[in-house]
C-alpha cells in the first residue's frame, strides 16, 4: 500500500512470507524498483508516519559527513608511510584511567613479521628459514613481490 503498487498485493509471488522467500530474487527486484521512486528522506517520512521500523543504511562517505560522529570525535587521522593521511574510526570504548589510542598505522605486508616472531621466541635463524620457505616474509621481501599496476 505504501508503495502505491496495488498490483503487488494480489501477486501470488508475494502473498505470504513463504512466497516472498521462495521468490526472493523477484522480491528484491521489485523492492529495489519501488525504493528508487522516492528519496531516502521521503521513505523515512512515509515509514515513520505509519510506524514501520526503519533505519538508513549509510555509505562510508555518508558516515564521514555525519554531524554526530564528527562532534564526538569518532574519526582519527593517522599518517601512513605509503598511503598518506588516513581517516580511521576511533576505538569504540573510552576508559578514563587507561585511554586507548591508535598508536600505529595499518601495517604493510610483512612489516612486523620479524618483530612478532622474535617476541614469540623464535631465533633469527629460524625466522630466516621461515622467510626462505615462504611461510612468512619481511616488508622488504613483500615490497619486491607486490606488483603495483602490473599483471600481479
Amino acid at each position: 500500500k505504501l508503495a502505491e503498487r496495488p498490483d503487488l498485493l494480489e501477486d501470488p509471488r508475494f502473498k505470504t512470507l513463504a512466497d516472498r522467500v521462495r521468490n526472493i530474487d523477484d522480491t528484491y527486484s521489485e523492492t529495489g524498483r519501488i525504493m528508487a521512486t522516492r528519496t531516502t528522506a521521503e521513505w523515512l517520512k512515509i515509514f515513520g508516519d505509519t510506524s514501520v521500523p526503519t533505519i538508513v543504511v549509510n555509505t562510508l562517505e555518508d558516515l564521514t559527513r555525519d554531524p554526530h560522529l564528527n562532534a564526538v570525535g569518532f574519526w582519527q587521522f593517522v599518517d601512513h608511510p605509503t598511503e598518506g593521511k588516513l581517516r580511521m574510526p576511533s576505538l569504540p570504548v573510552n576508559f578514563g584511567a587507561t585511554p586507548a589510542d591508535i598508536r600505529r598505522h595499518a601495517p604493510r605486508l610483512g612489516e612486523h613479521s620479524v618483530e612478532i616472531l622474535r617476541e614469540a621466541g623464535l631465533s633469527d635463524a629460524t625466522i630466516a628459514k621461515l622467510c626462505a620457505a615462504g611461510a612468512t616474509m619481511t616488508a622488504e621481501q613483500a615490497a619486491g613481490r607486490v606488483a603495483i599496476g602490473g599483471d600481479g
